[in-house]
């Protein structure tokens, strides 16, 4: 489905202007692609924004896995992370999300998450999933995120084939720019400690732990929690460092919360 173009700045994705958007795109949005490990729907959303800013036709196109839509299913989305913070050297995701354009009669993906080279034909971009089973929708790019329902086995509940836009709530509580302030501050924790995701220290297994599953890593910064990994006991040994990148994530969290608002 293709959505009727309501911008005044451009009608229509030129031989001039579709690289340039994924140029754009990838000046608007660094470093935040560069951690994979979440917020693939908050980043989309604000890249999202962004090209309606420029009047651009587009959709997003969300990947399930089995996991997130069915009881009985474990199976995920499994990639290999290229920044080796995972504590298994794999991405995990339930599901992901990019933007899908049309040009010259194909179709395109922008994700930046997968190839921040390229647009990806959807043939690349889903075989670049590896996935054997999945479920695609190809949605109303006004379509933030999706509702679930409650799972006798899911802690996320199950996809329900609904979405909602960035409204109420979710715009009063800026869910967008904390989880793009997420993203820059785990960049920049790990780019700091390059050395001990590289090499086997005495911190590598708790840092990897901490900022190589994003619910740990928001646990600890975003919500000032604990969870059955970030326990007392971590918070505890590691108090230094995470006050220290608590206010780095509030800084980068009023960074985004002021660009954010430019284009909504």
């Amino acid at each position: 489905m293709v959505l009727t173009n309501t911008g005044s700045r451009l009608s229509r994705i030129t031989d001039n202007y579709f690289d340039y958007y994924f140029e754009e795109l990838k000046f608007f949005l660094a470093p935040l692609f560069e951690y994979k490990q979440g917020n693939c729907h908050n980043v989309t959303h604000f890249a999202s924004l962004i090209l309606r800013s420029y009047g651009v036709q587009h959709n997003k196109i969300w990947i399930y896995a089995p996991t997130r839509y069915r009881e009985d299913s474990k199976q995920t989305i499994q990639l290999s992370d290229p920044n080796n913070i995972s504590p298994n050297g794999l991405l995990t995701w339930g599901f992901h999300v990019a933007l899908l354009l049309q040009y010259g009669g194909k179709e395109f993906v922008f994700d930046l998450f997968l190839d921040s080279e390229k647009p990806l034909t959807m043939a690349e971009w889903l075989e670049r999933m590896q996935a054997r089973k999945f479920r695609v929708d190809i949605e109303n790019p006004d379509n933030y995120l999706f509702y679930t329902q409650a799972s006798e086995t899911k802690k996320n509940g199950l996809f329900t084939g609904q979405y909602f836009e960035y409204e109420g709530f979710c715009k009063e509580q800026n869910w967008m720019a904390k989880g793009l302030a997420i993203n820059e501050t785990a960049v920049e924790f790990y780019t700091k400690n390059w050395f001990h995701f590289n090499y086997k220290t005495l911190l590598s297994a708790d840092y990897k732990l901490f900022v190589g599953r994003v619910n740990n890593f928001e646990c600890v910064l975003r919500d000032s929690k604990t969870n059955k990994k970030m326990t007392e006991e971590f918070h505890q040994k590691h108090a230094s460092i995470i006050d220290e990148y608590r206010l780095v994530y509030e800084k980068n969290l009023e960074k985004w919360i002021e660009k954010i608002a430019s284009f909504l």
